[in-house]
């Protein structure tokens, strides 16, 4: 299946992986935690914000064309 997203959720995908790489910096246990679950907000809105394509739009052999038209194939 595809999803499309928009450029606020790709920044906010961004920012968890910065996250997680600053994670590894920190010593505080209770620091890395609070730091984890706001990751793991993120990203949690990353995925439900996610909208998958129209079948006909990801699916390249649905592709309706007239008789006079060419579609590409991907195999």
């Amino acid at each position: 299946m595809v999803y499309t997203m928009n450029v606020d959720q790709l920044f906010g995908l961004w920012t968890v992986i910065r996250l997680m790489g600053e994670i590894r910096e920190i010593s505080d246990t209770i620091t890395q935690s609070e730091v984890l679950t706001e990751a793991q907000i993120l990203l949690t809105a990353f995925v439900l914000g996610l909208k998958p394509l129209p079948r006909d739009e990801a699916d390249p052999i649905t592709r309706k064309t007239g008789l006079n038209e060419m579609t590409g194939f991907d195999a």
